[in-house]
């Protein structure tokens, strides 16, 4: 500060001038520092809580993660089913016939039902039958049903001290009249 002598001469008004400014700024340099410093709690209070909701959501995606697998495999599953039904012939008549030309003492031990290229049904059968003339009711319904175009007998095995008969055969069924 310039003394009073000096006071009013041009480099004592600028020191004067310089020093309240300098005061000022420094007041104003000061009061932002503070603010920053203080702000800086709520900032880090704000980014934790942030960070706590990131990590909570990031799980809750992680969970649902398997869930969407899950969901998307079986939709998958689903398409692919109704595909296979949608191509698939219809087998029903064929088991009928087969179930009204069965004895009711005549297990099936396989059964196999297929359509060739051209167009012909055909099962394969593997059955158990515990009598004899079950086994000839069996072989004669099949053969006279005119649903049935032919039956061949690829094996019948009996073995010794058994009273069973294992019988395996392919039948042909006739094509469908249209």
């Amino acid at each position: 500060m310039p003394d009073e002598n000096n006071a009013n001469t041009l480099g004592g008004r600028i020191l004067k001038y310089l020093t309240t400014v300098g005061r000022v700024i420094i007041i104003i340099t000061e009061l932002v520092v503070i603010s920053a410093f203080i702000s800086r709690f709520w900032l880090d209070r704000k980014n934790s809580d942030l960070s706590e909701i990131i990590r909570q959501q990031k799980a809750i995606l992680e969970s649902t993660q398997d869930f969407e697998k899950e969901y998307k495999l079986l939709a998958q599953k689903v398409d692919a089913i109704k595909n296979i039904s949608a191509s698939k012939p219809n087998f029903q008549p064929s088991l009928l016939t087969i179930a009204k030309s069965t004895p009711p003492d005549i297990v099936y031990k396989n059964l196999s039902i297929s359509t060739s290229p051209q167009g012909l049904t055909s099962a394969n059968l593997s059955i158990i039958v515990y009598k004899e003339e079950s086994l000839i009711d069996f072989i004669t319904n099949l053969t006279l049903n005119p649903d049935i175009q032919s039956v061949e007998i690829s094996a019948i095995e009996k073995k010794i001290n058994d009273t069973t008969y294992l019988l395996n055969l392919m039948i042909t069924f006739a094509s469908p009249k249209t």
